[in-house]
């Protein structure tokens, strides 16, 4: 820092930062100790640590927006009276200021043990460790005397020569500079981006790894995300998925749910905005969202997948195939429990599905025909075969990055590579036995750029790396990862975005007293090491606790790990992290103001309701559907009276047979013809009437009539009196 900002922030002139060697200082927050020494600032000739937003000057940066770019400043000094070293906390005038103990403070000398509070950051706060007095007394007096040595030394250089002789010989000590040959150092970013890894390793105290600064890992700061009714036994987190966007995280579970969080809407609190049972008796197997994020297919334990909308709302269910059909090509569907499912990483309208059945589907949720509007598969059906040539399940699926081929595991344990350009009866590339005779293969990962493919299985220790593009019969694997075994079907691993780090978790007994552990390797540098140690650890859960699932996102730039007792763990960074898990430290815990406590109670104490009230355009049966399909096919829809759900036409016609009203039965058609409409019989004798209809007219039986000349009741007179 120049001596005008110095100057700008009323800096005192006795104003200090304690040397390396002098005595140590921390600051502690969040189990992090921040060392104040010049190695601490931007410039180690200033006297002062600032505290503040901004990013190019603040040596402890807050990014909050309660936070000014220059908020407060941090120094040593002596006290006239006691002459004792103090450690001095200043506020530069900000809206939110500083708090010390809860106090707010314009300039206060700090204690050991005091807690400072910058604006309104109630995520993040500071303890001060100060050592005793008298090694602060001690420093200060070696500092004095040494500065007054260098004083004296200056002085006597200066009084040797005088007057004219100094001036000469500075002109002398200038001429003799230009002499000298210029010498250039090539600019190189490695190098500056080293140097600032060098210093942020120095400003942490040693406390963190200097792998996590080296390829920026986002494990500094994590929060917990508690899953309700997800933390039973008989419940496990099965399935985590960001969207691409970085906006929306989707959690399904073996409890039949579908859980939907939207990072912008939450808070500390981790509410869903959305709880989905998909299908009632069956749990989720995967969920993932599309390459653009508007649709989301879920797979579950029964034959028919989902596709549902970013909401969460039901497009369209899969068909079920004909389970007496041996050829699975023969058949619109999987008759068997779905393991996996996968979007197309460019194509957002093919996604792609495994069964226990042996086959893998591709789907077109555009193309493909419906029937009883259930979406049927069309022909890209592959049959996988074990080394046998026989028909076996299908356990993981991946799809390469560029979307020409995808990768299945069987449970004979075999990894299989498909080309997705043609349906052939056999893969283009193959391994068998890849952990072990009879071990099934659990998860399958492409790197970024599709050149490894990582392999893991519950019943093996060891998490293969494969070339992808070199698989064949007898080949091996690239890299091994040794103590990495699962006890889940669910077990997953994952790639760093730049593909150098592979992030693997490990599975521990149920109630033992054993920790699970993230483990991360370099799978970009020394090869010849297998099987393969990793980099870096840390423990993550409490004892007893596996991990189950691990996702790390491109634009977040966080690592998300599914626990085994129904918690989710978001690690980040603050400068390396955006979005996802800080907006949520941002936000804090939203305050609930008494009166809705109260009357929250009251409805407890009551027994009353107290939930959302939903506005009649809210419900789903007003909701507009989305539009799909073309526009001819949108036409020859609202043409078809059942699509459109037409109101049926007035009928016309004679129609006896069952059906919808276009026709006219017997009777109706009686009653509107023009005996209905222009003959009047009301108080008539019908027999007369019906004579006058028949005058004239011949049914083709000669003379005789078709009406009687007498009713039966006048004969029946007549039979009487006869007798």
């Amino acid at each position: 820092m120049s001596s005008d900002l110095e100057r700008e922030l009323s800096i005192p002139p006795a104003a200090f930062l304690p040397q390396e060697s002098e005595f140590k200082v921390f600051l502690s927050t969040g189990g992090v100790k921040i060392q104040i020494d010049p190695t601490t600032s931007i410039n180690s000739s200033k006297k002062c640590l600032l505290v503040g937003r901004q990013a190019n000057s603040a040596d402890i940066r807050i990014d909050h927006k309660s936070i000014s770019r220059k908020h407060a400043v941090i120094y040593f000094m002596r006290n006239d009276e006691s002459q004792n070293v103090q450690m001095m906390l200043k506020d530069l005038g900000g809206k939110y200021g500083c708090k010390v103990n809860g106090d707010r403070v314009s300039m206060k000398a700090l204690s050991n043990g005091d807690q400072i509070q910058f604006g309104n950051v109630r995520e993040q706060s500071f303890k001060v460790e100060l050592p005793s007095q008298e090694e602060m007394n001690e420093a200060m007096i070696v500092k004095t005397e040494a500065h007054r040595d260098d004083n004296v030394d200056s002085q006597e250089e200066k009084t040797h020569l005088t007057g004219r002789a100094a001036r000469e010989a500075e002109i002398a000590a200038m001429m003799a500079s230009l002499d000298e040959k210029p010498t250039y150092t090539k600019y190189s970013a490695q190098d500056e981006e080293e140097n600032e890894l060098v210093s942020t390793n120095e400003s942490s105290g040693g406390n963190k790894s200097s792998i996590v600064y080296q390829f920026k890992i986002p494990i500094t700061s994590h929060i917990t995300i508690p899953v309700p009714n997800a933390s039973s036994s008989a419940s496990l987190l099965t399935s985590v998925c960001i969207d691409p966007s970085g906006s929306r995280l989707l959690i399904g579970s073996s409890d039949n749910t579908l859980r939907l969080y939207d990072f912008s809407g939450m808070d500390m609190t981790a509410q869903p905005f959305k709880i989905i049972t998909v299908q009632d008796g069956h749990s989720i197997v995967k969920a993932v969202y599309s390459n653009t994020g508007d649709k989301i297919l879920v797979g579950t334990t029964s034959a028919q997948p989902m596709l549902l909308d970013r909401d969460g709302n039901q497009i369209i269910e899969f068909n079920k195939g004909d389970m007496y059909v041996t050829d699975m090509t023969k058949t619109d569907g999987h008759i068997a429990q779905i393991t996996a499912v996968d979007w197309h990483p460019l194509d957002r309208n093919l996604c792609i599905t495994s069964s226990l059945d042996g086959s893998v589907r591709i789907w077109n949720v555009e193309k493909n025909k419906t029937k009883f509007e259930k979406l049927c598969s069309g022909k890209e059906v592959y049959r996988i075969k074990c080394a046998m040539g026989k028909r076996t399940m299908v356990t993981a699926l991946a799809f390469a990055p560029g979307g020409r081929e995808f990768a299945c595991g069987t449970s004979c344990g075999s990894i299989q590579i498909w080309s997705t350009l043609k349906v052939g009866s056999r893969p283009e590339r193959v391994v068998y036995d890849a952990h072990g005779s009879g071990n099934a293969i659990h998860s399958l990962i492409y790197n970024v750029d599709g050149t490894k493919l990582a392999s893991r299985s519950k019943d093996d220790a060891f998490v293969h790396i494969w070339q992808s593009r070199q698989i064949s019969r007898s080949s091996k694997p690239f890299l091994s990862c040794e103590g990495s075994k699962g006890f889940h079907e669910s077990v997953t691993s994952c790639f760093s975005p730049d593909g150098r780090l592979l992030i693997v978790g490990t599975c521990v007994e149920p109630k033992s007293n054993l920790r699970s552990c993230l483990k991360i390797y370099q799978i970009d540098g020394d090869t010849s090491l297998r099987p393969l140690s990793p980099i870096h650890e840390m423990n993550v859960g409490d004892k007893g606790v596996s991990i189950v699932n691990v996702i790390w996102h491109r634009i977040l730039n966080q690592i998300v790990v599914a626990l085994s007792n129904g918690t989710l763990q978001m690690f980040y960074d603050d400068n390396w992290s955006k979005r996802g898990a800080t907006t949520l430290v941002a936000k804090g815990v939203r305050k609930t103001d008494d009166l809705a406590q109260l009357l929250s109670k009251r409805a407890k104490d009551t027994g009353a309701f107290v939930g959302e009230i939903l506005t009649p355009n809210a419900l789903p049966i007003f909701r507009q559907e989305t539009q799909t399909g073309t526009k001819r096919k949108r036409e020859k829809d609202r043409k078809d009276p059942i699509k459109s759900k037409r109101p049926d036409l007035p009928g016309t016609g004679i129609k006896v047979s069952e059906g919808t009203s276009a026709g006219l039965n017997f009777q109706q058609t009686v009653l509107t013809s023009s005996i209905g409409k222009n003959k009047n019989i009301a108080g008539k004798d019908p027999r007369t009437e019906l004579f006058k209809f028949s005058e004239g007219k011949s049914y083709g039986l000669g003379d005789k009539t078709i009406l009687a000349e007498k009713t039966v009741e006048e004969e029946e007179e007549e039979m009487k009196r006869t007798d």
